[in-house]
Formats: structure tokens, sequence, C-alpha cells
């Protein structure tokens, strides 16, 4: 069986605990592996290509209508507002989010991460129960990276709704998240969990942030021993 086979087959043996209202679960672990774990609890889920009150997800590649304008868009995401509410909260969202100067533009004139921004404004809308977000930000230089990372406490957040993140760092998973997950390489259980006691906000040089750190990596560390390598084919 070959490494990729034996991810997916480790990933589908896992049961991932669902968060509580309120609570930030990370999975952490190879990022392929991470991705197929959310997208299959999405799967598990409903999820549909725009979020609801019960299900949204932020990704890498958010789906728009490409031939309505960004207000347009967004005004799905409050189908029983009515007009004047929409306006309101459509404009506010977009000032959040810095598209405020761009509502009459179509989505494929926006850069990604202008497209993730305006992600980011749909479920600030929705205010979905259960967030999926799978390494929208993946793609982006640094700069951009930290700009739109700072939304995510705002969404986890809002509404207290159960948020399962993939892909995170160490620093990010132990910043945002309640709990934290290991994923196996191979198949078995979840290879470790740890509860996030500390107390927000949770500063990165501070003694237990470096302690909690430092034991996620080994963990991880010790996972990534049970991965077969490569056999090349032979020339």
């Amino acid at each position: 069986m070959s490494h990729d086979q034996r991810t997916q087959q480790a990933v589908s043996d896992s049961v991932l605990p669902r968060p509580a209202s309120g609570e930030i679960l990370a999975l952490l672990g190879e990022a392929d592996a991470c991705s197929a774990a959310l997208r299959r609890y999405a799967g598990a889920a409903g999820a549909a290509s725009l979020p609801t009150a019960e299900l949204g997800v932020l990704c890498a590649k958010p789906r728009f209508f490409p031939w309505l304008d960004l207000v347009a868009n967004l005004a799905f995401a409050l189908p029983r507002a009515s007009l004047f509410e929409r306006e309101g909260l459509i404009a506010n969202v977009l000032v959040r989010v810095g598209l405020a100067g761009q509502a009459m533009q179509k989505p494929g004139a926006l850069s990604l991460e202008e497209q993730l921004r305006l992600a980011v404004a749909r479920l600030l809308l929705v205010r979905p129960r259960l967030l999926l977000i799978d390494a929208p930000f993946a793609a982006l230089d640094a700069p951009a990276r930290n700009r739109l990372a700072a939304f995510l406490p705002a969404l986890c957040a809002q509404g207290r709704p159960a948020v399962m993140i993939a892909g995170s760092s160490v620093e990010e998973a132990v910043h945002l998240a309640d709990r934290i997950v290991v994923l196996p390489q191979v198949p078995g259980p979840v290879a470790f969990s740890l509860d996030n006691l500390l107390a927000r906000p949770r500063e990165a040089g501070s003694v237990g942030f470096v302690a909690l750190s430092r034991e996620l990596r080994r963990a991880l560390q010790k996972e990534s021993r049970h991965v077969v390598p490569k056999v090349e084919a032979a020339a």
C-alpha cells in the first residue's frame, strides 16, 4: 500500500470528536491528511457550496456566483432579512473585511486575498453553528496570511459555533484551539489529544504556551516515525 493510501486509510479509521458549541478543535498532522479528514467530516455533516445556519466551510477556494457583485453574493446569506436590514448588515460587514470600496465588483475581479475576505464576510453574516476551517490562507504570502488570520478569532467567537480547524501550525493551534488532536499516519484512533487550558489571550512567549507547543511537537515527531518511506520504482 502506498503512503498516500495509508494516510487516507488512517484518516478513514480515525473518528474525529465533534467540537461542542463554542469550542475550537484543531487538527495537526500532515497537511493532506488534515484536509482529507476535514473534507470527510464536512461530507458527513452535509456540506453544501454555500454556508447555511447549520454549517459553514472556509477553504482556500471559496465559491461565489460569478455573475453577481459582492453585495448580491452576500445577500444570499440573509434570506429572511428585510431589504433595509440586509443593506445595513452587508455594508457593515464589507467595511469590517476591507471590501467596502469594491462592493459593486464581481468576485472574479478580486485577488485571492480579497476573495477570502469575501468568504469571511459571508460567514460573519451567516453565523453557522458548525464552522470548518481548512487551511484557507496557505497559498498566501506571510503578510496576507497574518492579515486574514486576524479575522479568525471573530469568526470563532461570533455566535459561539463549534469550530474545527485543519492545517493549523502548532502555534496557531495553541493560540486558537481549546482542544488539539494529532492525526495518525497509520490506521488507528486519534494519535494524541490535548486540552488547552491556557487562559486567553495566549502569549506566544509565555511558559505555558511554550510548554504546550513543545508537547505537541513531540507528539507530531513520534507519529512521523510511523511514516513508510516512499520506494522509488526501479529504472
